[in-house]
């Protein structure tokens, strides 16, 4: 049974009120988020009338306070820090965390009695954290067993905040891929279910199967109602004088399942597109294309980064209007703080043409199947299970080798036939098994000339730092984006392309920039501190030839 956490109280008791000489950032004011110091109760960019894009589709108005506003929602859903939301006046939390939806208590009838239920929604709180971070090695196992049918590994953040004239703003933020191995099996499930990424659409669909069990007392209480569910809310949707707006976030897989929910909400629910919007960063591709008549007329917009690997995989399509950030040298050296060691540069140097190459899902399955091919080739079986025991950059690549077993080499196999299906299943044929084996000649050199976990290191360096939206607690590329390059997002949508894949159509950046409206940056410019390697971790000067062309390629 899902049990709904629902907040409406101070999620800390005012007994544990943070010291007069706490950190700046412990005694930030209340209401305020906390990447770019939005107010979280300025909701009127979020449900303002819809305006045609470059494109002349109609959909919600781009603006950079909705654009802030959704980047510390799509932050909020990892991190779970619901108090500047609270103090903002939103209400009626519910959290999911994979198959349970956590309880809570509503406001209590005396001082006593309220912080007794402030105490006992932070103690649900932190274990839906703890949850986030499950570490029990029977709990893990059992849990990835479950993902072998279908993924359930679904993250979301559900609020309330009333709006003028007895309306109400409902927020879901929906998390990105977790830091536990099996929350990344839905990521590689590139098989195809009713049209979309099968991973993606079953997160969905399953976080759907809680909409009645996901309560908003508060709200209920407002409108004279006894109880009110998700499900009630999402229904009165289908008219235009709903008393509900929904907003949405999501960064990476999070803004794929948003894609999903609200393609499902639109033809399933008949939720009108009107009464949404969202916001998707480093969002996947979820579609086929086949099943969806026009991807672009959905009220969704995507901030993706350039070099970012993430949008360019999924299925074979984003739904909504896409906004691409043309990384320059400037944005790397700020934003990815890469190795400098010249072994490190040179692998990325020798990967660089492929990550170019790797355009969308299909040739991205394409280049890995042989990628891991040729690992297997040159490495062997007792090579890469000798990797096994060492630590990774990423906790869920240490736990995802650790659950191989010793076996290596079959981890390789599952990891191709998954790819080899994928691609089948996207294009509608089997790999070119000839174009395989000319990509397997050209990457044997490279893959017999550095050590496996140097060419680990380079494909995490193309992968990561380009994707991330905060980065142990500092600015990612994504929250860069955001706070100070709104101004040189490049639209694009995607087109049907009939019996061939879809094709991608730019607008002209003047025509996106009439109907983007972005006002002056608040945010000032951060120097990097002398000393920081930049970039692709090598500073301007004293470069030698080969180091700074390495620079440039991501």
């Amino acid at each position: 049974m899902n049990f709904p956490l629902n907040l409406r109280f101070p999620l800390v008791p005012k007994a544990q009120a943070e010291p007069a000489d706490a950190p700046d950032a412990a005694r930030r004011p209340a209401g305020l988020g906390p990447i770019t110091g939005r107010d979280l109760s300025g909701l009127d960019s979020l449900v303002r009338p819809f305006v045609r894009d470059p494109f002349n589709r109609l959909r919600p108005p781009f603006s950079r306070e909705a654009a802030e506003l959704s980047l510390e929602l799509a932050s909020m859903a990892y991190t779970l820090d619901l108090e500047p939301w609270a103090e903002a006046g939103w209400n009626d939390f519910s959290i999911q965390i994979d198959d349970a939806l956590q309880s809570g208590l509503t406001h209590g009838t005396s001082a006593d009695g309220e912080r007794m239920r402030a105490l006992i929604n932070a103690l649900k709180v932190r274990r839906a954290k703890a949850a986030l971070r499950e570490r029990n090695p029977v709990s893990q196992v059992m849990s990835a067993l479950r993902q072998r049918e279908r993924s359930d590994t679904i993250k979301a953040v559900c609020m309330m905040h009333p709006l003028p004239e007895g309306r109400f703003l409902l927020a879901i933020g929906f998390m990105g891929t977790g830091k536990r191995f099996y929350d990344w099996i839905s990521n590689f499930r590139f098989t195809t279910e009713e049209g979309f990424h099968k991973g993606f659409y079953q997160l969905c669909t399953y976080f759907e199967e809680g909409a009645e069990s996901i309560v908003f007392p508060a709200t209920a209480q407002a409108l004279g109602l006894e109880k009110l569910t998700l499900g009630e809310v999402l229904s009165e949707m289908k008219s235009l004088s709903s008393r509900f707006r929904l907003w949405m976030a999501g960064h990476s897989q999070g803004g794929a399942v948003m894609q999903v929910f609200c393609h499902r909400l639109m033809t399933d629910w008949g939720v009108l597109a009107q009464n949404m919007t969202g916001y998707g960063f480093a969002s996947p591709t979820v579609a086929t294309g086949r099943l969806v008549h026009d991807p672009a007329a959905y009220p969704l917009y995507h901030i993706l980064n350039s070099d970012d690997m993430v949008p360019r995989m999924g299925a074979l399509l984003h739904l909504g209007l896409c906004l691409e950030y043309p990384a320059d040298d400037d944005f790397r050296d700020r934003c990815y703080d890469l190795s400098s060691l010249p072994a490190d540069v040179a692998a990325r140097l020798a990967l660089a043409p492929y990550q170019k190459a790797m355009v969308n899902t299909p040739s991205i399955l394409l280049y890995s199947t042989a990628f891991l091919q040729c690992l297997a080739e040159e490495k062997g079986e007792e090579g890469l299970n000798n990797l096994l025991g060492r630590k990774w950059a990423i906790p869920a690549v240490d736990r995802m080798l650790q659950a191989a077993g010793g076996k290596a080499m079959d981890l390789l196999d599952r990891l191709v036939e998954n790819a080899q299906n994928g691609h089948a299943a996207l294009t509608g044929h089997p790999m070119d098994e000839q174009a395989l084996a000319a990509l397997r000649d050209r990457m044997r050199p490279i893959v017999h000339a550095f050590a496996f976990r140097r060419l680990m290191g380079a494909v995490l360096a193309y992968c990561m730092p380009p994707h991330h939206l905060v980065h142990h607690g500092q600015d990612g590329a994504y929250a860069v984006i955001v706070k100070e390059g709104l101004d040189r997002l490049r639209p694009f949508i995607w087109l049907n392309g009939g019996e061939t894949l879809p094709v991608k159509r730019y607008g002209r950046p003047t025509g996106a920039l009439r109907a983007i409206r972005v006002e002056p940056s608040r945010h000032v410019a951060r120097v990097a501190p002398a000393g920081r390697r930049r970039g692709m971790g090598v500073r301007r000067t004293g470069l030698t030839a080969r180091r700074a062309g390495a620079r440039k390629t991501l």
